[in-house]
């Protein structure tokens, strides 16, 4: 991200990234954001968020079902993987705590 002079700014008369405007909350999509004093909206309010939410679900890029089974494959081979280490390590350990346990008796 290139910063702009303090020179370059004020000719301009844009702010950058680094310079926020002081006192007013940023959103994440450079729109205002509206702060309501409890239950002043009410039901309009919580269709407005209904709506926010279904306009970011549309957003969303699921995956189909070969991606589904592709990724499910990999996790279920990683828990097999680890856990079979993880049994190796116990396994080995016992033994030694065992031999531990004989050559104090």
């Amino acid at each position: 991200m290139a910063r702009t002079s303090r020179r370059n700014r004020q000719q301009t008369g844009r702010r950058t990234v680094t310079a926020p405007v002081a006192g007013k909350p940023k959103s994440q999509s450079g729109g205002e954001i509206e702060r309501s004093g409890g239950m002043r909206n009410g039901l309009r309010g919580l269709f407005s968020f209904g709506g926010e939410v279904r306009g970011e679900l549309a957003k969303v890029d699921f995956p189909n079902r070969q991606q589904t089974w592709q990724a499910t494959l990999v996790v279920v081979a990683a828990c097999l993987i680890v856990g079979a280490y993880l049994y190796g390590l116990d396994q080995v350990f016992a033994r030694f705590a065992t031999k531990l346990v004989d050559l104090q008796r």
